[in-house]
């Protein structure tokens, strides 16, 4: 039983999947077939995923970006690979410690890429001959990451050192904008307010960098237009999102240095002057990518609800709408998007908004097809007249391979595996599914079957949670972090993967999300902590009823998992619900009152302002810290990074006496620290057994014996014994009563 995920809604039963059937039936070794292989904890981290492809100018070749791990060398490298189209042929190019921004380069077979060749990151040329050539190297770089001595950056990469940041070519390739990373010395001195908060959980001082606008000329002149602080994001991260006119370009700055500005500034440079002229500010930051349409005006979805009016805007002429779909753009998991060079027709990354996946649309003056597969379509790109392009396709149960897709008639052929390995993996049983909450709220999500279900036996369960991540990809980092999804499943317990309650279907929720962005709005503290918050919580004890009512699940065997945005679900599952009987909770602090200082505008939405005064009711209704005498659920903390806020909720369940263990996982050496997606492969299979044998422990009273840290058994064990006397009352598991832990 390996077919296509099928969607319920609630009120249909699950076992209508399994009807006339007491077991999935998975392949058989006997008769010359190839024997079962099941999932391990190197299959997972072991997926490879692409983060960039470019088609070359005349679409017979591709080449693309591969983050791989490296378990022998235990460590993360980024591949980059050239295919053949027509043969399906490839052949690996080049290793290095960091690779992005591959672009091909038009009228030849050739690509531009930044990567990291033990010289820092720098603009590289991949010639016809598959060669590696300099095209711009910054000797004056700076080294970024998690590290002691370097600066501090939004990275999973391990710390390494930067020359160029980001780059792009005029639509005539004579002019190349770019962006370098320069130190600045600063002489010691003494730093106050800001400047000393910004330095909280921080071993040293970060180095002081500035970026570097710059912009070279069809003649190799070199001129350096603008330095911004590397706080201002756009320079930083997007090389000041340059658009190209016929006589020069616009580029943008954040007109403030904070972390959340509230303008942007655009300035226009034109050829041949080194004078930049201001042209305005606006509100908040620039669209990174316009997505312009056949009507020449910009594409957005609008609307609340289910389906999106798909609609374009011009400057001087009416709004256009292309009707209603179960879809929306803009999507920053979604595929990019693409214009025709004639301009009719475009192509849009989207998601669906029911069976959580990502597509294509293509858009044109007599309509919009949408481009669906059983699974996701995520990195892509598309030749210059978008009759055809390569995307990568993968689902739940399908690992990454590359396609070939025609957006005018939809189809989409297979043209190459990307790994054999995970190829050769029997897949789990995964369903999608659509829940309803008591608000009358739909929640999206999957359940992953255990290997060999069986009718009417109620199993164990976990909830994995990452905001609005559980979607059709395959053991993706970004949503089950080193929660071992797949292994848990092999082991026999439901894994329940649930999205947040949509904020686009209901008028209220986007209020609060808002209101929680901007740090002001109509509502008090108490209603937005109930829409963003406990609505979630309320959410999962509904799907979790439901699924236990269906007769699969055991109630009293349920766990939750959540990483970063997961981290503060869970936290607030175990101090606001007794459904959870055991958590992990994954390099998080936010809601707890030592981190105020890192998002005191969100806090001021939240709570009302500083954990003082009139504003302490609003941290007690809601901060996990001050909350610890209600948990009873075990709780593990796996951190990336000594974040205070962790440190207090873990020292206050333990006052609390609830079982409870936080582990910091360690960088490359004693100065780093990993990075918040973990990046070094020994830390991710350690932290994936632990959390197998933490839900193991507490929800069935069972130790692993390939358990790297036997005796933490023992310790577990006198934890169980010092429960407080309310949480004995209702045991959390069978491993509250310590004597079942044999």
């Amino acid at each position: 039983m390996t077919g296509k995920p099928r969607m319920i809604r609630t009120g249909t039963t699950v076992w209508s999947l399994f009807a006339g059937m007491s077991l999935i039936a998975l392949p058989s070794a006997a008769g010359g077939m190839e024997p079962n292989r099941y999932w391990s904890a190197e299959d997972i981290v072991t997926v490879p995923k692409v983060i960039s492809l470019a088609l070359s100018s005349d679409g017979k070749d591709l080449a693309y970006i591969e983050k791989v791990a490296d378990l022998r060398e235990n460590r993360t490298l980024y591949i980059v690979y050239h295919l053949d189209l027509a043969t399906r042929v490839r052949k690996e190019i080049v290793r290095a410690a960091s690779a992005d921004h591959l672009k091909a380069i038009a009228g030849a077979r050739e690509w531009n890429v930044l990567l990291d060749l033990g010289q820092g990151q720098q603009l590289y040329r991949i010639d016809a001959r598959l060669n590696v050539g300099l095209v711009v190297a910054n000797e004056d770089n700076v080294q970024v990451g998690q590290t002691e001595g370097g600066l501090f950056a939004v990275t999973n990469n391990a710390p390494h050192r930067v020359g160029v940041l980001g780059y792009d070519w005029s639509p005539d390739r004579k002019w190349l904008w770019y962006t370098a990373l320069k130190p600045t010395i600063d002489r010691p001195q003494l730093k106050r307010d800001d400047d000393v908060i910004a330095q909280k959980h921080r071993r040293r001082a970060p180095v002081s960098a500035m970026v570097e606008l710059r912009l070279r000329s069809p003649t190799g002149e070199d001129i350096l237009v603008a330095t911004r602080p590397t706080k201002d994001r756009l320079a930083f991260y997007f090389a000041g999102t340059v658009k190209w006119t016929k006589d020069g370009l616009r580029y943008y700055v954040e007109t403030t240095s904070g972390t959340q500005s509230d303008e942007s500034e655009a300035f226009e440079l034109k050829f041949g002057s080194t004078a930049s002229m201001s042209v305005g500010k606006q509100q908040g930051l620039p669209s990174v990518d316009f997505v312009r349409g056949p009507r020449g005006g910009l594409l957005a979805s609008s609307g609340l609800g289910t389906a999106f009016e798909l609609v374009e805007t011009q400057a001087s002429a009416p709004q256009h709408s292309y009707g209603k779909y179960p879809f929306y753009v803009g999507d920053p998991r979604a595929a990019a998007s693409w214009r025709s060079t004639d301009g009719q027709r475009t192509v849009l990354g989207m998601r669906t908004t029911k069976h959580p996946r990502y597509g294509l649309a293509l858009v044109t003056l007599r309509g919009v097809r949408p481009i669906l597969t059983n699974g996701s379509l995520t990195r892509c790109d598309f030749r210059a007249d978008v009759d055809w392009g390569v995307c990568v396709e993968e689902s739940m149960t399908q690992s990454p391979r590359l396609v070939r897709v025609k957006p005018g008639t939809g189809t989409v052929d297979n043209i190459i595996e990307l790994s054999a390995r995970h190829q050769a993996v029997t897949p789990l049983r995964t369903t999608a599914h659509t829940w309803t909450n008591r608000h009358g709220l739909n929640t999206t999500g999957f359940i992953v079957w255990p290997r060999g279900f069986e009718r009417g036996q109620k199993y164990p369960a976990i909830v994995v949670t990452h905001g609005s991540d559980a979607d059709e990809r395959f053991a993706e980092q970004d949503f089950q972090w080193d929660y071992p999804v797949q292994l848990w499943a092999e082991r026999g317990y439901m894994v329940v993967l649930v999205n947040e309650p949509s904020p686009r279907q209901d008028p209220a929720l986007m209020a609060a999300y808002a209101q929680w962005r901007a740090g002001r709005g109509e509502l008090t503290p108490e209603e937005l902590q109930r829409h963003v918050w406990l609505n979630v919580i309320d959410t999962l004890e509904d799907v979790v009823g439901q699924m236990a009512k269906e007769g699969a699940l055991d109630v009293t065997r349920v766990g939750i998992a959540g990483y970063s945005r997961g981290s503060q679900i869970a936290n607030v599952a175990v101090t606001q619900s007794g459904l959870f009987k055991a958590a992990s909770s994954g390099d998080g602090s936010f809601l707890e009152p030592a981190a105020y200082h890192e998002a005191i505008r969100s806090y001021t939405a939240i709570f009302g302002g500083p954990p003082v005064g009139e504003n302490l009711p609003n941290y007690r209704r809601l901060s996990p810290s001050l909350r610890a005498d209600r948990v009873c659920a075990p709780v593990l903390h796996q951190m990336a990074a000594p974040f205070a806020g962790a440190i207090d909720f873990h020292l206050a369940l333990r006052s609390a006496r609830v079982p409870a263990q936080i582990g910091l996982y360690p960088g490359e050496t004693a100065a780093t620290d990993e990075t918040h997606l973990f990046h070094i492969p020994s830390n991710r299979l350690q932290a994936m057994r632990e959390n197998l044998a933490w839900f193991d422990f507490w929800l069935r009273g069972e130790r692993d014996r390939d358990f790297e840290f036997p005796d933490d058994f023992d310790r577990w064990a006198r934890m169980a014994e010092d429960l407080p006397e309310r949480c004995r009352l209702q045991p959390l598991s069978n491993a509250a009563d310590a004597s079942v832990i044999k």
